[in-house]
């Protein structure tokens, strides 16, 4: 395959998403959907460039950090040919394909626009239109071709007359155009209709003109072609693509009990033989390794989760790291920030956040871990609380290897246990704890069996 320029349109204002959001920037599989059009033709493309409007400073930001991208905006909405004029620039200094797409079609394979290009490239066409069909076409531009299977014409539904109107195969948009001729028919194009706007299907008219081929790709699944326009689009792309995503994970080796009630994002990695149950959300870019299991009612974003891992349900896990034969839940919260190392436990009604839980140790149930370092080996008794807010600063606690925390302690940061430290059942502790030590009471204090 020639090296190909790609034009991305993601201009159009979206009004009946009724949002204050611009449409390219709602989110599909978790992902904003222009983000789907970039990464389509990131792996082909000699250079992308991406048509913004409204919003455009965000559809740059959302875009950071993709490659051999460059934005041009488009002042004026006044049609789809009027977009990619303003590519023209680029487009006289490219020789070779030119792809033509939107960013609101978030369901379109990466595949499919190569096939696109390859087809281009055999039939020597001076454009080749991405095309389905439909069984009620109805609101789309039907395709006529000629006698020889090439397009003549693409009528919009307003214009069509009776019998083209009964034509099921319809135009998606997508196109793949020779680029000096391209830039010769964009010169061409007028805004001569009732819209006053500059339509790309009319560059189909002019090359016909001219004697060129326009060549129709037909391609059977046409959910690929949905453009998202509204709320109840945005629904159907996000209940296909989350289709295709759980599809994929069980062909790689995932057991998804119920894929109809479970919602795994599009840039989620799931190791071999894990299981998921029902009622589940995988978001971001989270990793989870081989042969874990994601108990019902969980939710899981931008975390690592490592292998033969359990996490039980109604569980919340939020940019943190679980290792590997670790156990959650059910009913924990993990917050931003937090480590669970090898073999470590956070159980059933415990919240963490931004803390550290060394290889082996325990922290059973009914406690918070806030902004602490736990070491190995240790355990955290039940209801114990790390007080790591005074009113005006958040301090860490640091707790030892092999510490025993007794049930209802308090820690009141910044204190330090050494390893091998204890407390008593109800203890509030103030002060650092020295290594070996057992301290009682409120505030705690060492143990002196004569008192006792």
């Amino acid at each position: 395959m020639n090296k190909v320029l790609s034009i991305i349109l993601a201009a159009g204002q979206g009004t009946r998403m009724k949002s204050d959001k611009v449409k390219v920037l709602h989110h599909v599989g978790g992902r904003p959907m222009v983000h789907y059009a970039v990464d389509n033709v990131a792996g082909f493309s000699s250079g992308t460039v991406v048509i913004i409007g409204r919003q455009g400073d965000l559809v740059r930001e959302s875009l950071k950090g993709k490659a051999n991208l460059k934005f041009i905006e488009q002042e004026q909405q006044l049609g789809t040919g009027h977009a990619v004029m303003q590519a023209r620039e680029e487009i006289a200094g490219h020789d070779g394909p030119v792809l033509v797409l939107y960013g609101d079609t978030p369901l379109l394979r990466e595949e499919t626009l190569r096939e696109l290009i390859n087809v281009h490239q055999e039939k020597k066409a001076a454009c080749t239109v991405l095309t389905t069909m439909l069984i009620d076409p109805t609101g789309y531009g039907r395709i006529i071709r000629d006698e020889a299977d090439y397009i003549e014409k693409i009528v919009e539904e307003r214009d069509a007359s009776v019998e083209e109107k009964k034509i099921m195969e319809i135009n998606s948009g997508v196109c793949c155009f020779d680029s000096n001729l391209l830039l010769e028919a964009l010169a061409n194009l007028d805004n001569k209709n009732a819209q006053g706007e500059y339509y790309l299907t009319d560059t189909i008219a002019y090359l016909n003109e001219q004697g060129e081929k326009v060549f129709p790709y037909l391609i059977d699944d046409f959910n690929e072609i949905i453009g998202i326009n509204d709320r109840t689009h945005l629904a159907r792309a996000e209940r296909i693509l989350r289709s295709r995503i759980n599809e994929k994970h069980m062909e790689n080796g995932v057991t998804i009990i119920d894929p109809a009630t479970t919602y795994i994002d599009s840039e989620v990695e799931i190791g071999q033989d894990t299981i998921i149950y029902p009622f589940t959300y995988i978001e971001g870019k989270t990793i989870i390794g081989r042969n874990s299991i994601i108990g019902p009612h969980c939710r899981i974003r931008d975390s690592e989760i490592g292998e033969a891992v359990n996490i039980l349900d109604h569980s919340i896990i939020f940019e943190s790291k679980i290792g590997a034969k670790s156990n959650v839940g059910p009913f924990a919260h993990i917050r931003p920030g937090c480590l669970l190392e090898v073999e470590a436990k956070a159980g059933s009604f415990v919240e963490l956040k931004n803390s550290t839980v060394g290889k082996g140790s325990k922290i059973p149930h009914l406690s918070y871990v806030g902004d602490a370092v736990i070491g190995q080996d240790t355990n955290i008794g039940a209801g114990t609380i790390f007080a790591n807010y005074d009113g005006e600063k958040k301090y860490q606690t640091q707790v030892g290897d092999k510490v025993f925390i007794g049930s209802n302690t308090t820690l009141v940061s910044p204190v330090k246990i050494g390893d091998g430290g204890k407390t008593g059942a109800g203890s509030v502790v103030t002060k650092d704890v020295p290594e070996g030590t057992t301290v009682v009471g409120v505030p705690a204090r060492k143990f002196d069996r004569k008192e006792r």
